[in-house]
């Protein structure tokens, strides 16, 4: 397989680990093992201690798969694989479920891997692309024009990255009933299910939709444990699950004992956690909203209304001469250079546009603690305030 670098992960492996403000992360408040130990009493405590190191289940332990079918409504365990991340969950489907001439359509900006696999596999991706403008949320109409004889797939995401848009009931309805129409697989990226500020947009998953729905979550995003790598597939195809788990002998083959275990105390106290991150994450969107508001001459944004992501926008040019950065004046800088300076100056990170293939934009990520997203937004405030030259 020949696979494009991906721009996100390669950019976090140049900065994520090197800067004092990290203000673009897409997952919540991180959850220590201490944290969740503490949950689950000494009993639990001792068990975890205790544990084996062995091999785990390729499908998942059934306690863990037992706590995220109860996610869903009509799911059973036995239609629940456990996955190394959602990422292996991705690659897993699109190998398996594309040939070599299928046509995907995939929302655009998303996610990078769930594009670039399908291509690697030679599938022809067709970008659904989303405008700021409409307030990030998807064309119908254009989906219907995408869609074609050899349409196998169509993947989206909500709540969605970067942008933080969610689908409607009527659009997620609407997309399922395509769906069963055309006979192509919906593949719903849920990675952020449970994260949005109105519980009227707390939609169902597509797994529990339609038998062409298949739904990928995981631990990461709303509970602050991408260490675990636990993520999972949900579908009503058993063969679709039974064919996953085969190919997984050839990836991970199993999650780690440890993982799976502290997973499953996770979900037995998901409405603590996300309560938690919720609460974290309304602070600091207001305090970005304060900081857009001040800024609005300069930025655009569209107000998340999940997840813990914003993709603000940038049009007017910038003077960069008073950050010695004479050769910008007068010019708009690319996403990538802007957010490597405001590293160099400020060691604040952000997330350029140009890793989802779109410039003028930023990613800025408010799930994590108050303190260090307030002083990381103070930081680069300064900078587009000396940018301007004002």
């Amino acid at each position: 397989m020949k696979i494009a670098p991906f721009e996100l992960e390669r950019w976090y492996v140049q900065y994520e680990f090197n800067v004092k403000y990290n203000i673009s992360a897409s997952c919540g408040r991180e959850t220590t093992t201490a944290e969740l130990l503490a949950m689950a009493g000494p009993e639990a405590t001792e068990k975890y201690l205790s544990l084996g190191l062995d091999y785990t289940q390729n499908p998942g332990d059934p306690l863990l798969r037992a706590e995220i079918a109860s996610q869903y409504a009509n799911l059973s365990p036995d239609q629940i694989q456990v996955t190394t991340g959602a990422s292996e969950a991705i690659f897993l489907l699109m190998n398996l479920l594309l040939e070599p001439g299928d046509t995907v359509i995939a929302e655009a900006p998303i996610y990078q891997s769930l594009f670039s696999v399908a291509e690697a596999v030679g599938a022809n991706v067709k970008r659904w692309w989303l405008h700021e403008e409409d307030g990030w949320q998807p064309d119908l109409d254009e989906l219907s024009r995408l869609i074609d004889s050899r349409t196998r797939m169509v993947v989206v995401n909500s709540p969605h990255s970067p942008t933080g848009s969610v689908l409607s009931r009527e659009t997620r309805r609407a997309l399922v009933d395509l769906a069963e129409r055309h006979g192509f697989w919906l593949i719903s990226d849920e990675v952020y299910r449970g994260i949005v500020y109105n519980p009227a947009d707390d939609l169902p998953p597509a797994a529990d939709l339609s038998d062409r729905a298949i739904s990928i979550g995981d631990m990461t995003k709303p509970y602050g444990l991408g260490g675990l790598r636990v993520g999972w597939i949900a579908a009503h195809d058993r063969g679709v699950l039974s064919a996953c788990s085969a190919l997984r002998d050839y990836t991970t083959m199993c999650n780690s004992a440890p993982s799976e275990f502290l997973a499953t105390v996770a979900l037995q106290h998901k409405e603590e956690l996300l309560a938690r991150n919720l609460t974290i994450a309304r602070e600091n969107l207001a305090t970005l909203e304060a900081f857009m508001e001040k800024h609005r001459e300069i930025l655009s944004w569209v107000k998340p209304r999940g997840g813990f992501t914003a993709f603000p926008g940038f049009n007017p040019p910038m003077d960069g001469g008073t950050l010695g950065f004479g050769e910008a004046a007068g010019k708009v800088m690319p996403s990538q250079e802007f957010c490597r300076r405001l590293v160099e100056v400020n060691n604040v990170l952000l997330l350029p546009g140009s890793t989802f293939g779109v410039e003028g934009h930023f990613r800025v990520g408010f799930g994590q603690t108050p303190k260090t997203f307030k002083t990381g937004l103070e930081l680069w405030s300064g900078f587009l305030t000396r940018l301007q030259g004002l």
